[in-house]
């Protein structure tokens, strides 16, 4: 995998780049000091919500960009669960980047899926979704209150909010109600309003 990116190293500008999967797992990362694994982290989820709201509105970017005072960075989608992020200085040419990258997805997508297993890409495994095991009848009950609570909350963008906690909930352990405070936790997270935190903790407090 470390192969396939220096050939995006070598381009005039280019200076980090990493594999972020499902949002947690930092693979073949050649990052820069001030851009560290937490901000890696951050940018792949904005990306992920950003292009999450467009595809509700019917588009399907193929690439995104953010340009900051100091660096942009390109993300491109390699697969459903993982998203390639290159940081280049402040006016180099993006798009020789963006092309290099996207020719390169195909490859880092083969590498990621399939393969034997190396220090470097041994992470994945843990990180590709797992299949779903059969849930109580219970839990589901709570997981239906709670997703409705959410939307009764914080409206259309409860969807989003839901779903990608449930993925990294699902991910760590199975779906059981004596785990739903880790989902909580989760969801809390992503409402930085207090007022409506309030108002949704109210909502579910047959949970609590």
């Amino acid at each position: 995998m470390k192969t396939v990116l220096q050939e995006l190293a070598v381009l005039p500008g280019v200076i980090g780049s990493c594999i972020v999967v499902n949002n947690v797992d930092i693979l073949a990362p050649s990052l820069p000091d001030f851009f560290d694994d937490t901000m890696a982290r951050d940018a792949s989820n904005n990306i992920k919500r950003m292009m999450q709201m467009a595809a509700v509105k019917g588009l399907t970017p193929k690439t995104m960009s953010i340009r900051y005072d100091r660096f942009t960075i390109l993300t491109i989608p390699v697969n459903s669960n993982s998203v390639l992020l290159v940081l280049c200085e402040t006016g180099s040419n993006t798009a020789l980047v963006t092309t290099t990258a996207t020719m390169l997805g195909p490859e880092l997508d083969r590498t990621l899926g399939s393969g034997p297993q190396t220090e470097q890409s041994a992470p994945v495994a843990e990180a590709l979704p797992k299949q779903p095991k059969e849930i109580t009848e219970e839990t589901s009950k709570a997981l239906a209150q709670l997703k409705e609570a959410l939307f009764a909350t914080v409206g259309p963008v409860a969807d989003m909010v839901y779903e990608d906690c449930r993925q990294r909930w699902s991910e760590k352990g199975e779906e059981d109600i004596a785990r739903i405070f880790e989902l909580l936790a989760c969801i809390s997270q992503e409402i930085d309003n207090s007022d409506l935190f309030a108002e949704f903790k109210g909502k579910i407090s047959s949970l609590l």
